[in-house]
């Protein structure tokens, strides 16, 4: 099988596993709650009207069949329904926080990936020394917290201690922007957005290099003992050569896959680390949503994570048959 034909199947499968989420999201939407509209029917903030535009846009007063495919056409049409908690269409109110979710996960995502490559291969090479029991106590000690704690403990001293005790650099405690970052110059805007990332980027960063670094580890170890690096070594090649030319590549196959079904596991990394900084990103607005009862939103938040997580997998996918020319042809 030639490298664009695999990448043909791959992409199918990819939509049809994306059209079997979507339908998952519906059903399982429908059986938790009835008509949404009702909810609100008495909240005196929402224009009385905008739930029996809902209600007949979507098809709420017919059958469960055919409000499937009204379901489904809407959704290809780019509409998610309308955020009564919001008081906008749902398409709008995930377009204003998605950017910066894919600013803090894509950020979170390539670091993730080279740092934890290149970490692990590096502790593997050199089992046993004093850079490997390092890395392995760090690893174990850092596992014991869990993240949303590690986020707190880095808003308390990089954000309030560090502020009260003047120290020269400090971190905001919330937000992706200074509210009054509209004065600001362009190179200003940029760093101030940099700024507010620090912590929460820096906190999925130091989570998912260990993790992925673990990983490569283990498979480098494994690795290291099949016959052709011993004979890589019987040949009088370098341990550089033997790690760049034989070893690595071979250990890196298996951590192309971890690293793309590791994307769901960033998302919802993300949604901890989001309400922990009170970060506007997609997360945030998922907790929010489920909070005020808002099942529009929900629903289309979730819609754009699976999309969001399949993509990762089939990234990871296609890079793997660029690396392993016997998957493609398999």
């Amino acid at each position: 099988m030639g490298l664009w034909k695999y990448i043909l199947k791959r992409l199918i499968f990819a939509l049809v596993t994306y059209f079997v989420a979507v339908t998952l999201v519906f059903f399982i939407y429908h059986v938790m709650q009835g008509d949404p509209t009702y909810i609100y029917s008495g909240n005196v903030h929402i224009d009385e009207d905008i739930p029996d535009s809902t209600r007949e846009r979507w098809g709420l007063d017919e059958p469960l069949w055919k409000q499937y495919f009204i379901f489904l056409r809407n959704l290809l049409q780019g509409d998610l329904g309308y955020s009564f908690f919001k008081g906008k269409p749902v398409m709008e109110v995930i377009g204003e926080t998605l950017p910066w979710t894919l600013l803090l996960l894509g950020s979170a995502f390539i670091i993730n990936g080279i740092l934890g490559i290149l970490l692990g291969s590096l502790v593997a090479w050199r089992r046993g020394s004093k850079v490997d029991a390092t890395f392995v106590l760090t690893y174990n000690v850092y596992n014991a917290f869990p993240l949303f704690f590690v986020g707190m403990l880095f808003i308390a001293l990089f954000g309030y201690y560090f502020y009260i005790w003047d120290f020269p650099i400090y971190f905001p405690l919330l937000g992706a922007q200074n509210p009054l970052s509209y004065r600001f110059t362009f190179i200003q805007q940029v760093g101030d957005v940099l700024w507010h990332l620090a912590m929460p980027l820096t906190v999925l960063v130091i989570s998912g290099v260990l993790g992925w670094s673990w990983f490569m580890r283990g498979n480098l170890i494994n690795v290291k003992t099949e016959d052709y690096i011993q004979t890589a070594r019987a040949k009088g090649l370098s341990e550089n050569q033997i790690l760049f030319k034989h070893g690595f590549r071979n250990a890196l196959l298996p951590v192309i896959t971890s690293i793309g079904m590791s994307v769901g596991g960033l998302i919802g990394g993300s949604v901890l680390i989001e309400s922990v900084f009170n970060y506007p990103g997609t997360g945030l607005l998922l907790l929010n949503a489920l909070l005020e009862n808002d099942y529009n939103l929900v629903q289309g938040a979730f819609i754009i994570i699976a999309g969001l997580t399949l993509l990762g997998l089939l990234i990871a996918e296609i890079l793997y048959g660029f690396i392993d020319p016997r998957v493609r042809n398999a």
